[in-house]
This record gives C-alpha cells, structure tokens and sequence, in this order.
C-alpha cells in the first residue's frame, strides 16, 4: 500500500513568498514530468504525455508553454495511440471481469449463509416449539421439573441461533473483505501528485538556500532529513526522499 499524506506539510522557517512564486511558476512543468515519469514505469498509473526532460526545462523557464494536464506535448504517432488504446482496454476489461467474478461469487456465498441462517433459525424454533409443547403437557399434569424445562429449552434455543447468528455474521464479514479487497486492488495506483508535490516543492525550495554548485551527499542529506522530521508532514523521510530529490534535481536544472 503507498503512504498517505495525512496532513499539508507546514513551511521550513525560512520560506518565503518569494519560494511561493518560484514554485508555482514551476509546478505545471514539473507536474506533467511526475506524470511521464509515472506512465514510463507503470502500466497502471500516470499519463503519456510524450514529454520529455527538454520539454519539461522548457517549460519551466517559460520558453515552451505548459499545456493542461490532459494534452499532449506533442502528437502520438497514430499507430501507437490504437496499440496503446487496445491494451488499455484488454486491461481494463481483464481486471473488470475479475472484479466481477469476486463480487458475483462473494454474494452468493451471503446469499448462502443468510439462507442457512434462516433454516438453522427455524429449525431451532421448531425445536423449542416441540420442547414448549410437551413441556406443557407435563405442567398440565402437574410434573415438578416442566417449568424448568421450558427455561431450558428456551435459553438453549436462544444460544443456537445467538451462534448461528454470529457464524453468519463471520462468514459475511470475510466476502465483503474479498469485495473489498477485489475493488482496491482494481483501483490501486501511485500515490497522487497532490501527495507527492508536497515533497518535490520543499526539495525544489531548498535548493534554493544552498550556494550554486552544491551537491547532495550525505551532509546536506543528513541537514534535510533532520527538517523534514521537524517539519511533522506524516511522512517519514524513508518514504518522502525520492520526491525530494526529484525537487532538487529539477531545481538544479532550472534555477
């Protein structure tokens, strides 16, 4: 499973407006790279939008301008889109179906245990109707145990069907988990950008409040590890590093 953010990254000390404007001039470009990037390495998520590192620089310094997230940077070779298209399809189709098996066979496994829910509930009931029955037969001839058994009876009937009721309630529980289980793993992909650009704006930032020519290694890693961690965004700096770097690494392509 990907982390989730659970909170909006606070600001380190020394942003600025300044680190604001910066950002936001640069986002869009670095967005539809998060999004290429994503789509060259997974089959599941991203979108291609034949972009590329030039195209992406570009962008970023206002030389190109950024198109919206859902155009293309430069039109797909025909041939490729209806490939593409076609295998996207198949996939979709493919995991559908699987979704839909899952389903279909997790309700009717409910269906099942709600129908013998019902006849193990009636058949107890007859039971203790028959017990009520003959237990009444023997008060009515004056037998000193027969309210006794009524109790019984019915205390027995009533942990039957308080277990059969549970048993249902445990077997349903597990097909709504595979349901459940069916439709994440259909619908799982990367985390989003809104997550993931909390990361690359700090790492793009700070870039900033280094000298020219400074490189990453393990003293300055060593530096941003310790405010990401005061910082308190709900993401360790195990998980968040990589899009980290990624703001960096652009930043020192642009900046």
């Amino acid at each position: 499973m990907v982390e989730r953010l659970h909170t909006i990254a606070p600001d380190p000390v020394w942003w600025t407006e300044k680190h604001t404007s910066a950002w936001n001039h640069v986002k869009g470009a670095l967005e539809r790279d998060w999004e290429q990037t994503k789509a060259d390495f997974s089959k599941k998520s991203g979108q291609k939008l034949n972009q590329n590192v030039a195209d992406t620089v570009k962008q970023s310094v206002g030389s190109a301008p950024i198109p919206p997230l859902d155009v293309k940077t430069r039109p797909t070779d025909p041939k490729i889109v209806v490939k593409v298209a076609e295998k996207a399809r198949v996939s979709l189709e493919r995991e559908s179906v699987k979704v839909a098996e899952i389903t279909s066979k997790a309700h009717g496994v409910i269906a099942k245990e709600h129908q013998k829910l019902g006849e193990k509930v009636g058949t107890v009931r007859d039971d203790l109707a028959t017990e009520e029955r003959k237990a009444a037969e023997k008060l009515a001839d004056g037998h000193p145990v027969a309210i006794e058994k009524i109790t019984n009876a019915r205390a027995k009937a009533s942990g039957q069907i308080e277990a059969a009721q549970d048993n249902a309630l445990e077997q349903t529980g597990k097909e709504h988990a595979k349901i459940a289980a069916a439709g994440a793993k259909r619908d799982e992909a990367f985390a989003t950008w809104q997550e993931a650009e909390q990361e690359a704006r700090y790492g793009y930032s700070v870039r900033s409040q280094y000298p020219a020519g400074s490189v990453w290694d393990h003293k300055l890693e060593g530096m941003l590890r310790s405010e990401w961690d005061a910082l308190e965004t709900g993401r360790s700096w195990k998980v968040s590093r990589a899009e980290i770097r990624r703001g960096w690494d652009f930043a020192d392509k642009t900046v």
